[in-house]
Formats: C-alpha cells, sequence, structure tokens
C-alpha cells in the first residue's frame, strides 16, 4: 500500500481588526501618529501575506510606527528599514526641532527591540542604501516608500526600489495627497506620477486615494 503524502499545514492567524492593531502600540514611545487610519486599506492589502515569509522593504522608519504594524500584522515577515533619522526638510525648518531630531532614532530603537533579528536597520540617505541593496541582489515581496516628501527624492526611491521588487510584489507610496508645501516640487505627487508613467504598462493599480498601491506585473 502506497503511503499518503502528508499535505504541508498552513498556519492560520487569527483576523486583526483596527482595535487589536492599536493595542500594538500600547507601552511604545511615540510623538505622533501618522500611521492608524492608514490600518483598514493596509489589513486588506497585506492579507495575502499572512502566512508567508514576507520581505518588507521600508523608506522612512522614523518612530517605527509601519514597521511595527508590519512585523505584527505579518508575523513570519522580516523588514529591512532605511532612514537617516535625521527628518525631513520640514522637520529641520521647524523651532526647536533639533532636540527633538536628537531622539528620533533612540525611540525607534526602543520601540523595535523586541522584535530582534527579524528588524535590519540601515541609517543611511535611502539612494546609498537602495544601491546597494541592488547590487546585493536582494529582492523583497512588499516596498513601503515614505521617506522624503520632495518629488525628485521620491521619484529616486521609486526607480531604486523597483527591479528589487519581486513579479506580483506591492509597492505603497505615502502622502499622495499631502499638501503640506506651497511648491509642488516639495512634495510627493509630482514624483509618484512621474515614476509611474515611467513604468506604465508594468503594474495594476490597488489603491489610489491619500496612499497609492501598485502590483508589478
Amino acid at each position: 500500500m502506497k503511503s499518503r503524502k502528508k499535505v504541508p499545514t498552513v498556519p492560520r492567524f487569527p483576523r486583526i481588526t483596527e482595535a487589536d492593531a492599536a493595542r500594538w502600540y500600547e507601552g511604545g514611545h511615540f510623538s505622533f501618529d501618522w500611521t492608524s487610519w492608514h490600518f483598514p486599506n493596509w489589513i486588506e492589502l497585506l492579507k495575502k501575506y499572512r502566512t508567508r515569509k514576507a520581505r518588507v522593504l521600508e523608506i522612512g522608519s522614523w518612530e517605527g510606527r509601519s514597521a511595527i504594524f508590519f512585523l505584527n500584522y505579518l508575523p513570519r515577515c522580516s523588514v529591512v528599514c532605511i532612514d537617516t533619522f535625521k527628518g525631513g526638510l520640514e522637520h529641520r525648518e521647524s523651532r526647536g526641532s533639533s532636540r527633538f531630531l536628537r531622539n528620533v532614532e533612540t525611540r525607534f530603537d526602543a520601540n523595535i527591540e523586541q522584535f530582534g533579528g527579524r528588524v535590519e536597520k540601515i541609517k543611511a540617505r535611502s539612494a546609498d542604501a537602495l544601491a546597494k541593496l541592488g547590487v546585493e541582489r536582494r529582492q523583497f515581496d512588499l516596498a513601503y516608500i515614505d521617506g522624503s516628501h520632495l518629488a525628485a527624492d521620491v521619484y529616486s526611491d521609486a526607480v531604486l526600489t523597483w527591479p528589487l521588487i519581486v513579479r506580483g510584489g506591492l509597492m505603497i507610496f505615502d502622502d499622495y495627497l499631502w499638501d503640506g508645501s506651497p511648491s509642488p516640487l516639495e512634495m510627493p505627487k509630482r514624483g509618484i506620477d512621474a515614476f509611474l508613467r515611467t513604468v506604465a504598462g508594468n503594474y495594476r493599480t490597488a489603491l489610489k486615494e491619500y496612499q497609492v498601491a501598485i502590483v508589478k506585473c
């Protein structure tokens, strides 16, 4: 009699609500919350990755809020976090910002410590870090682009990230509708639009609201 092949067991993870996600931040060290209002979209966009060992790339980590979401909602994922921890132009120009910015990286480290080796922190300019990842032939299933607000920087981050994303992988852009500057060149939208024209025909749109999400074809 032939022995039956064992069918691999697919891990099941409980359904997550916004209230569940909010509890992940209890006891953390945070100054702002620019993240939680995106939870409903992220829960839907990322649900296919819940059982996978997803490789996540994050550009712009700040105090770790988005990384904490990925690490909890995707229990088997690992995250590469790229940030200079110096803040953007709008942070550096605000009054009293220098003292505040000195502690951003400390808060990130404290908030992320519990996840140990699942997090790789790269303290560098995104252009330098992404180029190095490309040379190393690293690959990712998901990228979250939330670094500089300058259109040229966003475009550069997207162009350098695109080759690192596997086919079928997801790219999420934050701040598509952010209007915190009088100049279009100092807002992400123009950079995102320019990138989308560059890769036209090679992606499908999964979300286009305040954030933009595309799937690589």
